[in-house]
Order: C-alpha cells, then structure tokens, then sequence
C-alpha cells in the first residue's frame, strides 16, 4: 500500500517516529541520506530540508508487481500470455539500448515479447504491412515503433497503422483523441508514467498551478491534458490550472509562469544533438528553440563532439522555482562532463540546486524513466484484456 505524501508528513510531525507504514513511504519518498532514520517532530526553529526525491526505479518496481500479479491472474482464467512486438529500425544505439530495456522488463513481469529489426531504409509501405499483419495477428497484444523513425518514413503515418486497441505507446490518432475529450484510452507511456508519479507521490493538483514546458505530441501535449482535465470525468484528470511553454516561449516569459507554479513538468523534447561546452543560459529573453541554435553554433565553433540530447539541459533553473514546488523532470540528456572527461545523462533541471527549493523532485537517471517502460507494461496488459477498446 502506497502512503500518500501528506499522510508521510503527518506520520512524521504527529508521531514523532517512522512507524512500520512510514518507513514504507520513506523508502519510496526519501531525500539523500534521509532514509531510514527516526524523525523527530518538527521544530520553527528547524533547518528547511532539500526536496524529498522521488524514486521512479522504486515506483516502478511495485508497478511491476501489480502487473505480474496481474498478468498471472489473467493467464490462471485460461487466456493467453499478453505479448508485444516491437519494431526497430536502423541502427540507432539509443534506440536499441531502449527496446532491450523494455523487453527485459516484460520478461520480469511475465510478458512475451519480439523485436521485428528493420534496416534504416526500410520503406515506409513495408513497415505499414508489417504492422498491419500484427494488427490482424491474435496472438498479438501491443504493438510499438520505437522512434524515432528514418527521415524518410512519416512517423505520423505508420503510428495510425497500429490498431488502436494495440497501440501501447498510446500515439494513434484515436488514442490521442480520446485522452483529450477525457475518454478511456491507451495513454502515452511518458505522459501516464508523470501522472502515476503524481498521484503515488499525494501531489496536489486540484486547483493548482501547474507549468507543462513542452508541446510535443508524445509527452508534453498529453502530460498537459491529464493535469487539467476534469476529475470527474469518465477518465479522471487533475483539475489544475495549466500552462503549456514551448520553443517559442521567451525564457523570462517561462520564469514568470514558473514561478506561479505548484508544480512544473519538464519535457522540452528536442530531437537534436545539443551539447554544452559553455552556459548559454544567460541568454535569459531568447525563446528555448534560439537557445537550443546558440547552443549548435558554440558547439561547431569550438569543435566538440556533439552530444545526444531529447531536451535542453538546465533549462529550469533554482531562481525560476517557488519554494516548495514539486518539479518533474522528464528530459534526457547526454552531454559532457568535464570533470571526468566523460558523458553523463541528466535531464532538464539544474537537480542540485533546484532539489533547495522544491518540496519534491524526480532525478535523473532513476526517476520518470524507469516509471515510462512500466507504463508500456501497464497498457500491454490492458491491450490484452481488451479493458478499453
């Protein structure tokens, strides 16, 4: 049973101690070196802590618990064994890393899986074939095309060519379409996986102002229709008042908004390499897509080695967040690390100063990440037995 934050709170300042179902909280809600230790009542006198940081690896490891209870149980009624087929192509090394990822966890959770490779110049009526014979394919549960795709291929096009009710990712323009008139429907896995975060974590959004930064089709615009809907519609939603930024968005214009904000989601999804060899982000007035053009001239300028990144790094800053905002980051960022040389991932948050400010915060690596591949898992099962569609 998850502890909601403000019952973890209240355990916390009441009790004066971590009882049994608090530690449980305090394992999944836990600051650096917080974990563990007795609490004491709380004290005007008493010090404000960093944000208690979220583990997504944790949250997600009892979501894939509940899935593998569940696929079990609809295996013991005489189904068969949910399955899903991911399409891959070309040779993109992220990509691939990512599809190992998610069939390894399928694998825990009970779920058969296969990988249908593709080289890069596939053709973009081949790959609707395909997905039209998994369409019509029973053993068949979830389909995905892990993007991005090729140039040349329309990733709008082959995404519609997945049946709806097979659709994990959640893309068709059907699923899409029923999210936002507030509609059962496969959910995308990024969007589900922040909403999940969200209500596990006893974030309120009721009435509350919330800062989306990021429009794109697959996180930002669906992770924005599940904060404002409302909660009492047939898919509940979260009743806040939201506010989507996006490439265009002045970066003062963006402060302004997040510093109004009860909780910010980051998901500036760029698919371009970036990389930081300098901070450009004194560049306050520039919209984010001048920022993410300053950031390739320096980087040509200089000759360095162009790193992947699927956001912009430190785009949220600690003077652009309110005491005690929840902030989730969902960017995903290989750059440089000149203190060893190296490549790190991080997201979009400047994390160590921003986790001063914010009452929660998700890192990264281990917070939204591992919570998305547990999301997919989720609507495999739910594809399976057919609940929506």
């Amino acid at each position: 049973m998850t502890v909601s934050a403000r019952a973890f709170w209240l355990l916390r300042g009441r009790l004066g101690r971590v009882s049994a179902l608090g530690r449980s909280a305090a394992s999944l809600l836990a600051a650096p070196g917080t974990a563990g230790r007795a609490f004491r009542g709380f004290r005007s006198s008493d010090l404000r802590h960093d944000a208690i940081i979220i583990s997504g690896t944790e949250m997600a490891k009892q979501i894939q618990k509940e899935i593998q209870r569940g696929v079990e149980s609809w295996i013991s009624l005489g189904n068969g064994r949910p399955h899903l087929s991911i399409i891959l192509v070309g040779d993109n090394p992220a990509s691939h890393t990512y599809v190992r990822k998610k069939i390894k966890a399928a694998a825990a959770v009970g779920i058969c899986s296969e990988i249908i490779l593709k080289p890069k110049d596939v053709s973009q009526e081949e790959l609707l074939d395909i997905t039209n014979q998994l369409n019509m394919d029973p053993r068949v549960s979830g389909i995905l095309v892990q993007l991005p795709l090729p140039d040349h291929v329309d990733e709008r096009t082959v995404c519609n060519g997945i049946a709806p009710e097979k659709d994990v990712d959640g893309f068709h323009i059907i699923n899409i379409g029923r999210l936002c008139l507030d509609q059962h429907s496969l959910i995308p896995a990024t969007a589900s996986a922040v909403w999940e975060i969200i209500k596990r974590t006893g974030i309120e959004t009721f009435g509350k102002n919330v800062v989306v930064a990021g429009r794109s089709k697959n996180a930002g615009m669906p992770i924005a229709m599940l904060l404002h809907t409302d909660g009492e519609h047939e898919r509940p939603g979260g009743d806040a008042t939201v506010t989507i930024a996006h490439r265009y968005t002045p970066k003062e214009q963006l402060k302004i908004h997040t510093l109004l904000a009860d909780v910010i989601v980051v998901a500036a999804v760029v698919f371009t390499p970036l990389t930081l060899s300098r901070s450009l982000f004194h560049l306050h007035n520039l919209p984010m897509l001048f920022i993410v053009r300053e950031i390739q001239k320096d980087a040509a300028q200089v000759g360095v080695h162009l790193e992947k990144c699927f956001g912009i790094p430190k785009l949220i800053t600690s003077d652009m967040v309110k005491e005690g905002a929840a902030v989730i980051d969902v960017g995903i960022n290989y750059v440089h690390d000149p203190m060893t040389g190296k490549t790190k991932l991080v997201g979009d948050v400047d994390f160590e100063a921003v986790k001063k400010k914010a009452s929660f915060i998700t890192p990264v690596p281990g917070g939204v990440g591992p919570m998305t591949v547990a999301m997919l898992l989720k609507n495999t099962l739910l594809a399976a037995k057919k609940i929506i569609y």
